[in-house]
């Protein structure tokens, strides 16, 4: 009984099978019924527009396309963004000239480029000799009328030594009386005989002025009270230099020779 129930439902089994796997026949379109009103007269020319694996092509290419449509919005102001960035970079691009032109220094008048074109230097503390050292190469500035002066002074330049003497008494007697008595005592001394101080007794000149005056303290210790220190002090001749409106090659070899012939003196500005 059993392999009976078992044969019966493999048969089912085959028959349904079978069922599935059976072609349909093909359906005649002529033997269906078509209402008048939906019968549509085409033109003569007409041709069918697309084949059906075309349309079918360009469905899937349509749902594709329906994607990047959805966030139309955001295309919208992605858009936007760019333009306002294109806009932006051309007016950076539009303002470089301009930029350009403001950090270009400006040109200086003419006054303050012949400023700056034009030096003025002071050689000083020339004696004698560098004065004519310096004129012998004066030449080599190739200098214009007006662009040198010189200006001299004397000034007085101390010897280092303290002349001590006792001034003459009323006649030349009475000096040479005094004189024969301060030799007695001890301080050598002598008639002087030159014009700026002629008649006086010269008692001495010292390197050292503290020597000086011990002596006129002795002096007046012994009764001779108007002894007098002096400073022999000797008049020099000191010159300056002015160069004026030096262009920079002037300045430039007049800064070599200073240099060159007087490296303790400096050139300074006027």
């Amino acid at each position: 009984m059993k392999w009976f129930v078992a044969l019966v439902v493999v048969l089912n089994l085959v028959v349904a099978m079978y069922g599935s796997l059976k072609q349909r026949p093909p359906l005649d379109v002529h033997a269906q019924e078509v209402s008048p009103g939906q019968v549509k007269l085409l033109p003569a020319n007409w041709r069918p527009a697309a084949s059906a694996p075309k349309a079918q092509a360009s469905a899937p290419a349509a749902s594709a396309s329906a994607p990047a449509a959805q966030p139309l919005h955001e295309t919208k102001a992605a858009a936007s963004a760019a333009q306002a960035l294109a806009k932006a970079a051309g007016k950076t691009e539009a303002s470089k000239p301009t930029a350009k032109a403001a950090d270009k220094p400006q040109e200086k008048p003419a006054a303050d480029r012949k400023a700056e074109a034009s030096a003025c230097y002071r050689w000083a503390g020339l004696n004698d000799s560098l004065l004519a050292r310096v004129k012998g190469g004066v030449p080599q500035l190739k200098l214009k009328s007006g662009q040198l002066q010189e200006e001299s002074k004397e000034e007085s330049k101390g010897a280092g030594r303290f002349w001590v003497y006792y001034p003459p008494l009323a006649t030349q007697s009475e000096t040479k009386t005094l004189s024969a008595e301060m030799k007695e005592k001890g301080f050598d001394n002598y008639i002087v005989s030159n014009a700026e101080f002629k008649g006086n007794l010269s008692l001495g000149l010292f390197g050292k002025e503290d020597a000086a005056k011990a002596l006129a303290a002795r002096l007046k210790a012994a009764g001779y009270d108007k002894a007098v220190v002096k400073s022999k002090d000797q008049p020099s001749k000191v010159s300056a230099l002015t160069f004026k409106d030096l262009d920079a090659a002037q300045a430039e070899r007049l800064q070599e020779l200073q240099k060159r012939l007087t490296p303790g003196i400096p050139l300074k500005g006027c």
